[in-house]
């Protein structure tokens, strides 16, 4: 087991309004300045609880009495997923015919009756998007003439040699009367590393445009930044931000925190406080925890990650249960992933993002073909057994 790391003495910095203009090369990471009145994007480290509140009638750790419980709540009924198989054969980014190419951490919204896909740059595409009625053939989003598009607008702190095309692992939900769609990019350079935080943008529909809104959300204090945004709203219409935190080399290891958004996403709602939902622990973690994305799925709320190197066949996704979107959040199948290369026959299987479809609980993913060359769509199946923990019924 991973031990913790001691508390952080440094100060903590916080969201951060940068005027700067958008350029390339090497750039000091945004400055911040926090006040007194502002709760701190990373908390001081705590210790996480091993076990789940009684009133959380879910788990491995589940008592006969409170399965009896769960067994006579009138829950809404599941469906038993049938298996996805994503179709196409063709690496070219070509609106209209079907896609089946690089396609890394994935994420997916449903709207009118399409499914609409997100991923990290590819094809020249700052937010490459993908469409579908099926969950099987996915074709690249296209104006209305049938020409490529890129739905997102950058914000001036990004600091990209290639026209901005650095961002990656988006993620993408309805919030209020619009769409928010989060970003990871670098915003600088720390210590001859590129400096990472995310960035907001509101769009119309799940298609865009998106546009920059409020600040750059930053974090100094660590070389790598903050990554990997999941927009999430809950049973209640309430939205969040999670995301990874990529930890203080030898004080603070990296971590996945929530923090709740306004009712415009565009930024964290007034007076919120930031939430450490879990901490990098286990020996098949590797070096880091990310890609958080997080669920509500017949009265359980799931949260998903992935850990290990994404450029390996070790990278893998594990999932905890919640007591709620700011947890706590306690590891689930024995703290072993839920999908690995060794359970699925897919290599490195993470960035996934959970969804439900219908009355299935389902997870996009990405997995190589082959270590190093392309990270391809796949979509599994999951199973809610009746103490609320998953089992995989089609890898995808």
């Amino acid at each position: 087991m991973r031990s913790r790391g001691v508390a952080v003495t440094a100060a903590l910095v916080v969201v951060a309004l940068v005027a700067a203009a958008c350029g390339s090369g090497e750039a000091s990471p945004p400055a911040a300045e926090g006040t007194s009145t502002e709760a701190p994007l990373i908390p001081e480290p705590s210790a996480l609880p091993t076990t789940l509140p009684g009133d959380v009638l879910a788990g491995e750790m589940q008592d006969l009495a409170q399965l009896a419980e769960r067994l006579a709540q009138e829950l809404p009924a599941q469906r038993r997923p049938e298996p996805v198989r994503i179709a196409g054969n063709s690496s070219r980014w070509q609106p209209g015919a079907a896609y089946r190419g690089v396609f890394a951490d994935p994420d997916i919204v449903r709207h009118q009756g399409r499914w609409y896909a997100y991923a990290t740059n590819t094809s020249h595409l700052r937010l490459p998007t993908l469409t579908s009625r099926d969950l099987v053939t996915w074709t690249p989003l296209a104006t209305g003439g049938g020409g490529r598009v890129d739905p997102i607008e950058i914000a001036g702190w990004v600091r990209s040699g290639d026209g901005g095309r650095d961002l990656w692992a988006p993620g993408v939900d309805r919030v209020g009367d619009g769409w928010t769609a989060a970003y990871a990019a670098p915003a600088g350079t720390q210590g001859g590393q590129r400096h990472n935080c995310i960035g907001l943008t509101r769009g119309p529909s799940p298609a865009g445009p998106f546009r920059p809104v409020g600040e750059p959300i930053c974090y100094g204090e660590a070389q790598l930044g903050v990554i990997d945004p999941d927009v999430f709203v809950d049973e209640h219409g309430v939205p969040w931000l999670l995301w990874k935190f990529s930890g203080v080399v030898n004080r603070r290891p990296a971590g996945l925190f929530v923090r709740q958004l306004n009712p415009d996403g565009t930024g964290f709602a007034d007076g919120s406080q930031t939430r450490e939902l879990l901490t990098l622990d286990r020996a098949w973690e590797g070096d880091t925890i990310e890609n958080p994305s997080m669920v509500q799925f017949r009265g359980v709320t799931y949260l998903f990650y992935s850990g290990n190197s994404w450029e390996r066949a070790d990278y893998a996704t594990g999932y905890a249960i919640c007591a709620g979107p700011e947890g706590p959040c306690v590891r689930q199948n024995g703290g072993e992933p839920l999908l690995s290369t060794a359970s699925t026959g897919r290599l490195g299987p993470g960035g996934a993002s959970a969804f439900v479809d219908k009355r299935s609980l389902r997870l996009v993913y990405h997995a190589w073909d082959q270590v190093g060359r392309q990270r391809l769509l796949h979509i599994a199946g999951l199973w809610q057994r009746d103490d609320g923990t998953l089992e995989v019924v089609d890898a995808g």
